[in-house]
């Protein structure tokens, strides 16, 4: 609309409101809420960003590289180190071989996972969402992403999107190829993929975590962490009074104000480390290092202003804009905080600047010394809440090192069959049969062979029709075999005649090839009534 018109926006949509309510039966539109500005945290320089970059460089390198360590098993067996053989049922991971029948290894390695991530909030708040959790990871990647893509239009606001779009995706897409190396061979996976030569579920499965990487990471970022995630909603009972988190020295900082207005006499008068002693003239409330490390007014510099003078916090607003989830650290500890320490990088880099000592914010307890310049709690790792945690962490762990150390390289599972329970032949031998299955990790076994103890004048053999009729069983390199078992008593007489009903009885298994012992089987023999 021209200015000459009289007609503005706000009165057209007033005109819109009324007539809208004019009509019967139909209410007036609701007013929309303001659309929420996505938050863009700026890059910032110090420890903590170095730290994160390098967990970021181990956790990628985990994802994409381990697949390709290879770990020679043996002929007819995968030699990728780690690999999650779905359609066999089982994991490899470097020396072992895990089974269905293996699970309260996995759970106890879920529980020892849990009880660490419990132990780690207990000492330091939320290092796990700072540091190393996946959403955490990718929405710093996406940034960085989205850093580049500026970089490469230089300016052309045109071109930044699509840009941003494009390499996102090829991001969530590697993400998805990297995702599915830990089930297919990684070396092919690339090629097959490429090719068409993949089972339909890899790419689904690909696809999959391509479109939630993309979403969840390029999109949703910090709303994840605030809406959507629940761990935030009950950290604090993990917390204590002694735990570390990101902390505002309020005593220190309090009351904001620009750097042109004079300190508080005590921050003036407290005595800090001092990279070397040097004098600051710029501005009336200029303090100067003395040599024994001390801190006091520069000559000719008067407390100006306010007869309090301000704390350290000159309100630039610079922990804001480099934290991931948009919170402001001075308003105290917050449930969108996920414990990074950027906002601690970006503090020290202000009062850098302005020549005041660093950790104005920073890692520090509840209970910590409230005097402004106090130093740093120590971490706490004697404490009964991090004691517990920490102690249930180790035994899960040693559980399942024991269960490691305890696994079978052979499982034989004997199942007698009950219909019938027995066989009476026609010369008076009585005949149990046994299903058998047998499932190995050993690097070869071509056969096993069957005898009983128990029943010394007994013979075995293995069939699978008419076919069989031997007391050894065929595996032939694979990794699982069943047949059955036929178990003979010759006729008895007089005094040798056993008694009806079930006699244990132990089957024991061996390897052909080598003679060596693999496994011991309970079960029962049933004798008829005579």
């Amino acid at each position: 609309m021209t200015a000459g018109s009289g007609i503005t926006n706000a009165s057209v949509a007033a005109t819109d409101t009324a007539a809208a309510t004019d009509r019967p039966g139909r209410a007036a539109p609701a007013a929309r809420l303001p659309r929420r500005k996505p938050h863009l945290p700026q890059p910032v320089h110090g420890h903590f960003r170095r730290l994160k970059t390098r967990l970021t460089v181990v956790f990628l390198g985990i994802l994409f590289l381990v697949p390709w360590i290879r770990w020679d098993r043996g002929p007819g067996l995968p030699d990728q180190a780690v690999l999650f053989d779905l359609p066999g049922r089982r994991l490899f991971a470097f020396g072992l071989e895990l089974w269905p029948q293996d699970l309260p290894i996995a759970v106890g390695l879920m529980v020892a996972g849990a009880f660490g991530l419990f132990y780690a909030t207990s000492l330091s708040g939320r290092v796990w969402c700072g540091f190393s959790c996946p959403q955490t990871v990718w929405t710093d990647i996406f940034g960085g992403v989205r850093r580049l893509a500026h970089r490469i239009a230089k300016g052309n606001e045109a071109a930044i999107g699509p840009l941003t779009g494009a390499m996102s995706a090829a991001v969530a897409i590697l993400t998805g190829l990297g995702f599915a190396q830990w089930f297919v061979d990684a070396p092919g996976l690339a090629g097959r993929f490429l090719g068409g030569g993949l089972p339909g579920a890899v790419y689904g499965a690909v696809f999959l975590i391509a479109l939630f990487t993309y979403v969840l990471g390029a999109h949703a970022r910090e709303r994840v962490c605030l809406h959507m995630c629940p761990w935030p909603r009950f950290q604090a009972a993990l917390l204590d009074r002694d735990s570390l988190v990101v902390t505002y020295r309020r005593t220190r900082g309090e009351p904001r104000a620009r750097k042109r207005v004079a300190l508080r006499p005590e921050l003036l008068a407290t005595p800090v480390a001092a990279p070397a002693p040097a004098t600051a003239t710029d501005t009336p409330q200029a303090f100067a290092f003395a040599a024994d490390g001390s801190v006091g007014l520069a000559p000719g510099a008067t407390l100006a202003a306010t007869p309090a003078g301000r704390g350290d916090c000159i309100d630039c607003g610079r922990c804001v804009q480099v934290c991931p989830t948009g919170i402001d650290i001075r308003d105290g500890l917050q449930m969108g905080c996920i414990g990074c320490g950027l906002c601690i990088d970006a503090c020290d880099e202000v009062m850098t600047k302005i020549d005041r000592p660093t950790g104005l914010i920073r890692f520090d307890a509840e209970e910590a010394d409230p005097a402004p310049m106090a130093p740093p709690a120590r971490i706490g790792f004697f404490r009964p809440k991090a004691m517990i945690f920490g102690g249930a962490m180790i035994v899960a762990l040693a559980a399942v090192s024991f269960g490691v150390a305890n696994i079978t390289d052979v499982q034989v599972d004997v199942e007698p069959q009950n219909t019938p329970r027995y066989v009476l032949l026609s010369d008076g031998s009585v005949r149990n049969d046994y299903t058998v299955r047998l499932s190995h990790r050993l690097p070869r076994l071509d056969g096993v062979t069957a005898s009983v103890e128990g029943m010394p004048e007994a013979t075995l053999r293995f069939t699978s029709g008419d076919d069989g009729d031997a007391a050894e069983m065929a595996v032939g390199g694979q990794r699982s075999a069943a047949n059955r078992l036929l178990v003979i008593q010759p006729p008895l007489r007089g005094e040798a005649l056993p008694p009806a009903g079930p006699h244990p009885i132990v089957l024991v298994f061996h390897d052909t090839s080598t003679g060596a012992e693999l496994a011991r089987v309970d079960t029962r023999f049933w004798e008829p009534e005579r």
